[in-house]
């Protein structure tokens, strides 16, 4: 989380920089917009977080996180990707937290798009809480 957490602000703060430090860019970025795609960043990345915390408290091998947590992603992206490519696939595009990550959109209307943000952070939660949950349960004995 920590990492991720340093991430997003490395790159909202030089991304701000160089929109603050480019007269042209300035004029048509809001700074306001550069924060609000951040936190939409860190919201995207909580997301991503919560079930591969799940994955690795249901795991018993590295490899087998790994290879689950991959897979999630890859089917996530998938999805929104076959959704946004082939009309009647168009209501899957609901499932997938790249369908709700919209950074750009948030840094062109210079806010925060809160119900995305709150799907996104709604979902790390429960994988939070799931993993939690599975880590109650589950004897850590080797």
């Amino acid at each position: 989380m920590l990492a991720a957490v340093a991430l997003n602000v490395a790159a909202t703060v030089t991304v701000a920089v160089g929109v603050a430090l480019s007269p042209d860019i300035h004029r048509a970025v809001p700074i306001g917009g550069v924060f609000a795609a951040g936190v939409m960043g860190l919201g995207f990345a909580l997301c991503l977080i919560g079930p591969a915390m799940a994955v690795s408290a249901a795991g018993r091998r590295r490899a087998q996180v790994v290879g689950a947590t991959i897979a999630i992603g890859a089917v996530e992206f998938a999805v929104n990707f076959i959704a946004l490519a082939w009309a009647p696939a168009a209501p899957l595009r609901f499932l997938s937290p790249f369908h709700y990550y919209a950074p750009g959109d948030a840094l062109a209307k210079g806010a925060v798009l809160w119900p995305q943000l709150g799907i996104l952070v709604g979902a790390g939660v429960l994988g939070i809480l799931l993993a939690h949950l599975l880590l109650q349960r589950r004897d850590l004995a080797p």
